[in-house]
């Protein structure tokens, strides 16, 4: 579990750092003034000015954080002109600021993803060899692990995965010998599928490991722009799904779940954890993006806004609408938390 929560600080620095590094740089370019860029918090190991702005280290080198001149309360910042802060600006280096947070964790994501289709290729078939087990599921019950290859299936040899993993999705209930290859170790595992009401199938609950083949950097690059899409709309869709009562706000995790997700994609594999990297700045990019108070997206609210009546709204409400929606996200964090925790202590 410390292993865990180290992954999960490193992983949630990085996402922290892409997303502040892009609100950083757009208002740079704007010409708003920019007080501070920071790694971690509390108070500071060591800090350096250039260009009118302080670069941080703090005690807690955990996440980042950018103060930009008028998106909060500048109390105890120095004199700075209203020209440069982000209220006086123009509605499109107001929007430029907002959107390229979130933006910036997408186009992580896409370089993680393109990284691994170049240096590694693109998934061609599946092979019998395990790469991941669920938490929780029937193969975690009987023992089986990440490495094990299945060789045959109530005595039918393994050829085609595909056609093995169908054979398991019609055998929801029914005990299955199985035999392993566990480094060069065979060995003979029982497993019923459980049966899985939203897939309507029977799962015992592993994912084969993908094989790849090597492709030219071109098609690489659209395969990473092909994934990254995807994973925006499979974000998109889990939101609809959670507006409309498909998925249940109890399904969410928060750091505490995060945290045990991250270690168990790490002990699954570089290129597994890779993936997981890569779809969280995806997650994260996209619920900025919500026209949430609070978000980048609830920002971009107000620029829309201002855009469509030609005169912003008073900064002090909307920091104060911000503020609001602030205490109403840290309020579902804990929620999210909570059920982190009761499914850490529910009897399995």
């Amino acid at each position: 579990m410390f292993l865990a929560i180290i992954l999960f600080l490193l992983v949630f620095t990085l996402v922290a750092l892409a997303h502040e590094f892009g609100h950083f740089i757009a208002a740079k370019k704007a010409g708003i003034k920019v007080y501070e860029f920071g790694l971690g918090f509390g108070p500071r190991l060591f800090s350096i000015e250039k260009g009118g702005t302080i670069y941080s280290l703090n005690l807690l080198p955990i996440l980042a954080f950018v103060k930009i001149a008028g998106t909060e309360d500048d109390a105890g910042q120095s004199p700075c002109p209203d020209d440069q802060k982000y209220y006086h600006k123009p509605i499109s280096s107001k929007f430029f600021v907002s959107f390229l947070g979130p933006a910036m964790n997408i186009l992580l994501a896409f370089f993680i993803l393109t990284l691994i289709f170049t240096f590694v290729g693109v998934p061609k078939d599946i092979s019998n060899e395990i790469e991941r087990i669920n938490p929780g599921s029937p193969a975690e019950s009987v023992g089986l692990k990440a490495g094990d290859k299945v060789l045959s299936i109530d005595g039918q040899p393994v050829v085609k995965m595909e056609e093995s993993i169908k054979y398991i999705h019609k055998s929801s209930g029914k005990p299955l010998s199985l035999k392993i290859d566990r480094q060069g170790k065979v060995i003979m595992i029982k497993a019923a599928p459980k049966y899985d009401p939203k897939l309507k199938v029977g799962l015992i609950g592993f994912t084969p490991k993908p094989t790849y083949v090597k492709v030219n950097p071109l098609v690489a690059l659209y395969y990473g722009i092909h994934q990254t899409l995807s994973m925006v709309a499979l974000m998109f869709i889990i939101i609809w799904q959670l507006m409309t009562g498909t998925i249940s706000v109890r399904e969410l995790a928060g750091p505490v779940g995060i945290a045990q997700v991250t270690g168990r994609y790490a002990q699954s594999g570089t290129l597994v954890f890779l993936h997981f990297l890569a779809f969280l700045n995806i997650n994260i990019g996209v619920i900025n993006l919500l026209p949430i108070p609070a978000m980048d997206g609830g920002r971009l609210v107000f620029v829309l806004i201002e855009a469509i009546r030609r005169k912003p709204v008073d900064i002090e409400l909307e920091n104060k609408i911000h503020q609001w929606g602030l205490i109403v996200l840290l309020g579902l964090m804990l929620l999210v938390t909570y059920n982190d925790i009761l499914r850490i202590l529910r009897p399995k």
